[in-house]
């Protein structure tokens, strides 16, 4: 019985022995062929690599076409507006153009009729004074008194027959009182309102000329009343030439 057991225990050492040498066997299989297959798998992990790269890399050149493209498509909408910016400012310089032709065309116009105007006054006469009449106003007054209306009646009528050979020269005057830019203003309006009734009056306007010389040239003593009362005027210039002064 005893010998049966020794057999049995040997059995199970040498069973185990056996088993353990078929595993050493194994792993060492299994080593090697790994080893072999590692290059393999290297290479499959650095081509999954430089794929990678490669997607990676189109990815890009695809954002980057895309980006392209986006910033292409806003510079053709900023051409476009800026063209419609063009025409519209094309079109505005058009207009201004028109209009501007069309001043030039008035100016031309204006410039037609007061040629005609020169040429009606005749340059080529000679003019010399005539006459002068004064009329005088109120203080601070640029109407006209009928006592000056008078005046202007009879002016008026000694030029009446006249179209051509003929110009009234106005000058008005305040007396010494007031600012000078007051004075100035008060005299313009005085002549002014002497120009207004000789046209009313059939004198031509275009014969008439006018201006306001304030306090300047006083006729009389500016410290009198009576001195300041001739001072308040607008002195009535008639000139005639040759034609004027042959039909008077």
């Amino acid at each position: 019985m005893l010998s049966l057991n020794r057999f049995s225990v040997a059995g199970v050492v040498l069973l185990a022995g056996i088993m353990g040498l078929s595993g050493c066997a194994t792993r060492k299989y299994v080593r090697l062929q790994t080893q072999k297959l590692e290059p393999a798998i290297q290479e499959a992990a650095n081509g999954v690599k430089e794929n990678a790269e490669r997607i990676d890399g189109v990815d890009r050149r695809a954002q980057q076409g895309i980006a392209a493209a986006a910033a292409a498509d806003t510079k053709a909408t900023t051409a476009q507006q800026a063209a419609a910016t063009a025409q519209t400012a094309a079109q505005a310089a058009d207009r201004k153009a028109d209009t501007a032709n069309q001043g030039v065309q008035t100016a031309n116009n204006r410039i037609g009729t007061l040629e005609t105007t020169i040429n009606n006054i005749n340059v080529l006469d000679t003019y010399t004074q005539s006459e002068t009449q004064t009329v005088t106003f109120d203080v601070n007054k640029s109407t006209l008194t009928d006592q000056a209306k008078g005046t202007l009646d009879r002016i008026a009528s000694s030029v009446s027959g006249q179209r051509n050979g003929f110009m009234l020269e106005l000058q008005g005057y305040t007396d010494g009182t007031g600012s000078e830019q007051y004075n100035i203003g008060l005299s313009q309006r005085r002549a002014e309102a002497v120009e207004r009734y000789l046209v009313s009056k059939n004198v031509p306007l275009f014969r008439i000329s006018i201006v306001g010389l304030g306090k300047d040239n006083p006729v009389a003593d500016n410290k009198t009343r009576d001195g300041r009362a001739q001072n308040r005027r607008v002195e009535v210039r008639v000139l005639k030439g040759a034609a004027g002064r042959q039909t008077n």
